[in-house]
């Protein structure tokens, strides 16, 4: 399948039924979904003791433990909330590649759709960024309890049309803007391939985390680990861009290969040292099994019965 198909993005709403995604934070409260979401300030029941942070309030220090450790600490508190999940999807050129299966950018738009529709089951606000290859190099639908955003956003990534904005969009751009509008307490979903995971991402997500709980969704190809040896093969992108790789060298393909176990390993500690969970889809494997696999592994999913 070349591009992701509007009408199964829209069956896969049944499905959802079965998927249950909730905070990987400490819930302390119930509240719609069965959660509460965390954030600042005075709420109904003590949630933990952290270090101050630039913007806190200062009403909310805790001074038994600032006098004993020497260091401004508050206290945070949770309160019965409705959550905003928010999905953040790559659609840049990249994504339209797949050499078993499908394309990443259809798991990806698969996975947005499982994990849209469950929440809008959940009666949480949901919402979408789409980055890369659309309109204006990003497209935002405001979270809202009402299917609209969620809709928008699946027929915007199931769209054919393609060259609307050939420069390339990176997580990062579409991270800093929802530093800037994401409610406190969301749960950010970040879908795409991360194949380039640097330190400007690690300062966007580390920003992120301060107030939102935020899971990388990783959309991975067989050929991403480890190219076999065809001859020649020439890699294009929609700006033009090409990239000439030999794979009949073996110092080639193992190069390759080693750079991508060098990029997974930057990402892996990026998500390690800021206490986010990675959940790993593949090309070639039902999204659905994968997504409840990596959930579960994370302690943030559960099943329905």
């Amino acid at each position: 399948m070349l591009y992701p198909d509007f009408g199964e993005l829209i069956r896969l709403g049944k499905k959802a039924s079965r998927l249950h995604v909730v905070s990987g934070r400490r819930s302390v409260a119930a509240g719609p979904g069965d959660y509460a979401s965390p954030f600042r300030g005075q709420g109904l029941a003590f949630y933990e003791v952290r270090e101050y942070r630039p913007g806190d309030d200062i009403r909310s220090i805790d001074w038994r433990v600032t006098a004993r450790t020497d260091k401004p600490y508050v206290k945070v508190f949770s309160e019965e909330r409705e959550r905003t999940v928010i999905l953040c999807v790559d659609a840049n050129a990249a994504m339209r590649f797949g050499t078993r299966g499908t394309f990443k950018s259809v798991q990806a738009a698969r996975a947005a759709a499982l994990l849209g529709w469950q929440s809008n089951g959940s009666s949480d606000r949901v919402g979408c960024i789409v980055f890369g290859d659309v309109p204006d190099g990003m497209q935002f639908f405001t979270p809202a309890r009402s299917r609209r955003a969620l809709w928008q956003a699946l027929k915007l990534l199931s769209g054919t049309a393609r060259g609307l904005h050939k420069a390339p969009v990176a997580p990062e751009t579409a991270l800093k803007y929802l530093e800037r509008v994401a409610p406190t307490g969301s749960l950010l979903l970040v879908i795409g391939d991360f194949q380039d995971a640097a330190g400007a991402l690690e300062k966007r997500l580390g920003n992120l985390r301060r107030t939102c709980d935020v899971v990388l969704i990783a959309v991975n190809d067989p050929a991403d680990r480890e190219i076999p040896a065809m001859a020649t093969i020439v890699f294009a992108d929609d700006a033009g861009q090409k990239l000439t790789l030999d794979t009949d060298s073996r110092a080639g393909r193992e190069a390759y290969a080693r750079q991508w176990r060098e990029n997974r390993k930057r990402l892996e500690e990026i998500a390690a040292r800021q206490r986010i969970g990675i959940v790993d889809l593949h090309t070639d494997k039902d999204v659905y099994s994968d997504l409840l696999r990596g959930l579960r592994r994370l302690n943030i999913g559960k099943t329905g019965h």
